[in-house]
């Protein structure tokens, strides 16, 4: 089910759509369909009742002693490296009251060694002297690309990942926090009422490390039966390419947003515009990082878009409350309003360009009326990958993200024009395989989900094609 390369003889009647539907999923039953998984099986994980999750507030061991002392921390590398298995990681950090992402504690646990709370912030070489044990373990994290630019930030970066998340996913769950997995695997459950305090502040409450050391409490025994599941139902493999795929999207130091990511950076439709907004986020970035506060309490990133969008304004939008109430204090609006005049004096060819389309594809929105091959396709994946997700009770945006089904119907439907050769062969339908094959490839997609999504795309090109 991994590969796409290894196809079967196949004729368009093994491919037909549902009646009435331009593609959808293969007839049921069909020569070459994957036959949906059981609903029961599915149901094969444990629930508990919400009268039966047992809460733990404490750890069953006692709230650990911080190490934040450079003799602590190795005392925990010393008993880390004499456990066994994986070590369960998770962190806290203060990205609402400092500069940037980084953690400011860190909790370990592993068999044979138990739970561990670092320091970071009091002990500025701690990921050195960690790194020995932490570089060469498997780690177990939960929603692990939150946790991975800041552990990255140490000097720390794991051979093999296993994120708990990801198995509930792919088990069909569709709240996979922490807390409700853990009542639902293992009938316990931990507070999550924590985590946007302010981690930074010294001391740190007794109750905020309990609830800081819950966070590993059960990784270890949650993956456990987390893996039988996936087991069981033939899905370890897509597990851990997944899991491959987070540790090496997500293994890179914490850094600040770049301009061309702010949410609303699309609505600039002029090249100015977009200068504006470049130095003005650079600006705002440089002054927080200097204050080490978020850059959002120098100036949001609404202000921004205001601004870029009338630049002549600024002065008068940058005095005004922003949303909150928050004013952009007199020092960081003088140094703000020296950008934007610096953005429009810059010279017209050093300007941004604006980004019209995404890979030269037109906006999919004017493709009913303009492009109506991409349009059909569209419709027909976006039908077919929802039946496919009834199937196997795998969320549609984790099969594939919206984005790239986009991107592949718009291909397909280039490069199906019948002057293109490659599709009047012995087997057309087989190149139509390959072709949609690479294309899910070429979007990043894993070997599990090309193996599920071409059978159920390809009679939606073939009738779209008819």
């Amino acid at each position: 089910m991994d590969g796409h390369r290894h196809r079967p003889v196949r004729t368009r009647e093994c491919f037909r759509p549902r009646p009435g539907e331009c593609g959808g999923s293969p007839a049921r039953g069909g020569h070459g369909h994957r036959k949906p998984l059981e609903a029961a099986r599915l149901g094969a994980v444990p629930h508990h009742p919400d009268s039966t999750v047992q809460h733990l507030s404490r750890p069953r061991e006692g709230v650990p002693t911080v190490a934040d002392t450079a003799s602590a921390v190795r005392r925990v590398t010393e008993a880390l490296g004499d456990g066994r298995g994986p070590i369960a990681v998770d962190t806290e950090r203060a990205s609402g009251f400092r500069f940037d992402d980084r953690a400011y504690l860190v909790q370990v646990r592993r068999e044979g060694a138990g739970t561990h709370l670092v320091d970071p912030a009091s002990v500025s070489d701690a990921g050195t002297l960690m790194a020995p044990v932490m570089n060469e373990s498997p780690w177990i994290l939960h929603a692990g690309h939150s946790d991975l630019p800041a552990l990255t930030s140490l000097g720390w970066r794991t051979p093999q990942l296993h994120d708990t998340q990801v198995a509930g996913r792919l088990l069909g769950y569709g709240q996979v926090g922490l807390a409700g997995m853990l009542g639902d695997f293992l009938g316990v459950t931990v507070a999550k009422d924590k985590g946007r305090e302010d981690w930074s502040a010294r001391p740190i409450p007794t109750a905020m490390l309990s609830y800081a050391a819950l966070d590993v409490e059960l990784l270890i025994e949650l993956l456990d039966s987390a893996m039988d599941q996936l087991t069981s139902l033939g899905r370890e493999a897509w597990y851990h390419q997944e899991c491959q795929r987070i540790r090496v999207d997500w293994s890179h130091p914490v850094q600040p947003q770049d301009w061309r990511q702010l949410r609303g950076i699309g609505s600039l439709r002029n090249r100015r515009g977009l200068e504006v907004a470049r130095r003005l986020t650079e600006e705002r970035t440089r002054i927080a990082r200097e204050r080490d506060i978020p850059p959002e309490q120098v100036l949001r990133t609404s202000s921004i878009l205001d601004v870029a969008k009338s630049p002549s304004k600024a002065s008068r939008q940058l005095q005004r409350p922003q949303s909150g109430g928050r004013r952009v204090d007199r020092a960081a609006r003088t140094l703000l309003l020296q950008a934007v005049q610096d953005a429009l004096s810059a010279d017209a060819a050093e300007l941004p360009t604006v980004q019209r389309s995404v890979a030269g594809r037109p906006d999919h929105r004017h493709w009913a009326k303009e492009y109506p091959l991409a349009h059909a396709l569209l419709q027909g994946f976006r039908k077919a990958v929802g039946h496919l997700s009834e199937d196997t009770g795998i969320r549609v945006e984790d099969l594939i993200v919206v984005r790239h089904l986009r991107s592949v119907a718009w291909d397909v439907s280039e490069a199906s024009a019948p002057t293109v050769p490659g599709f009047t062969g012995e087997d057309p339908v087989g190149d139509l395989e390959d072709l949609l094959g690479s294309l899910l490839e070429d979007c990043g997609c894993r070997p599990w989900q090309v193996g599920l999504l071409v059978p159920v795309l390809l009679p939606v090109v073939v009738d779209c094609l008819d």
